[in-house]
């Protein structure tokens, strides 16, 4: 049961995805993020017949990987921007600029924006979507019992270290602050499935990985650049850059 109710999220969930970005409807292509975040917790949870790990990697990877030929597909060459919520975004969302040599102007960008056109000059073009990890962040602030905004780092590396473990997700969080962003460890549950999708993930991250960075935008209150991720020893790897204030981008 937990099978065909995770399958056909995710077939429902990648539909609305696919026809939302074509026809530039950032509602439907919010709708297709929910429904593959929840056919990856339903594919998480154990139950008497045992759901194997195997089966929820090869169900969410390729729908991952699609977002990252979507990105391919046009042309955008930044790291992906995490950004706190905000008037215009009250959940934050996540920007990849069309060149790397970036501006960001966050006050033409809303939660109906998809492909940011009507701007300025071409640095400030980009691709606007609602982070994979968007649902992931609001189970942790259900286990904070509160909002994350403003709490800081080590609020946010304990809550999402604590939920993510809970979901079987991540054996656990670390996150060092350092002069101009951050060092984040993940160390996955599975860490096969990292290393054969690690490239791109500085711009279309997983949920596990996606949740952390967006809920380090909304507990610092800056726009935060994932700036590369790798595999090591210890785990996934990812460095990430403070880029300022909302305020600093309006």
């Amino acid at each position: 049961m937990e099978r065909v109710a995770g399958a056909s999220l995710a077939v429902i969930g990648a539909f609305l995805l696919i026809y939302g970005a074509i026809n530039s409807n950032q509602s439907q292509i919010n709708l297709g993020f929910a429904g593959l975040f929840l056919s990856f917790v339903v594919f998480t949870f154990k139950s008497k017949e045992y759901v194997k790990r195997e089966a929820l990697d090869n169900l969410i990877l390729p729908y991952v990987n699609m977002i990252k030929k979507m990105v391919d597909d046009l042309g955008l060459e930044g790291n992906a921007l995490y950004i706190p919520p905000y008037e215009n975004m009250p959940e934050g969302g996540t920007f990849i600029p069309l060149h790397k040599d970036f501006d960001l102007d966050l006050g033409r960008m809303d939660e109906d924006t998809v492909f940011l056109t009507n701007v300025a000059n071409e640095r400030q073009m980009g691709l606007v979507i609602r982070p994979t990890g968007a649902e992931l962040v609001k189970k942790f602030e259900e286990h904070f019992e509160g909002s994350l905004d403003g709490e800081g780092y080590a609020t946010v590396e304990s809550v999402s270290s604590s939920v993510l473990r809970a979901l079987d997700l991540a054996k656990g969080v670390h996150i060092d602050e350092n002069k101009e962003g951050f060092r984040i460890v993940v160390k996955p549950t599975n860490t096969e499935i990292c290393r054969a999708s690690i490239e791109g993930c500085n711009q279309v991250a997983c949920p596990v990985c996606s949740s952390i960075l967006l809920a380090l935008a909304k507990g610092t209150n800056e726009v935060i650049e994932s700036e590369s991720f790798a595999t090591t020893q210890h785990g996934v790897e990812i460095k990430a850059k403070k880029l300022g204030g909302v305020r600093e981008w309006m």
